[in-house]
């Protein structure tokens, strides 16, 4: 590639700013990204968001503490690794929620956090 005057930012790397959001999303999410038909509350803390194409997200909420341990986060991630393809997020409030795909790794995601 050789340089253009019109673009000449074009093939510099740079470290800054944070890297954009959406390459964290689960492949669930990223794939129906804006097209989603409706949700339902399953049950309290347990959603399902379900895409124009059928495809299905189920969200289960997790209350925590505002500060927490490296070890408690480290059991977080995981549950999501054995439930969730190593997908979780942390919300505004402090929460973390865990995203998975499949409403039989919802159930086991769900007795496990019991």
């Amino acid at each position: 590639m050789g340089y253009d005057p019109a673009n000449p930012m074009q093939d510099r790397i740079t470290d800054i700013g944070p890297p954009h959001y959406e390459q964290f999303f689960p492949p669930v999410i990223k794939a129906n990204y804006g097209k989603w038909s409706y949700h339902e509350i399953l049950a309290p803390g347990v959603l399902v968001h379900v895409a124009e194409s059928g495809d299905e997200c189920y969200t289960v909420r997790c209350a925590s503490a505002r500060l927490i341990s490296i070890e408690l986060i480290r059991e977080m991630c995981d549950v999501a690794d054995k439930h969730c393809d190593g997908f979780l997020r942390f919300t505004t409030r402090n929460n973390v929620e865990f995203m998975t795909d499949s409403k039989d790794k919802c159930d086991a995601l769900i007795a496990e956090l019991k």
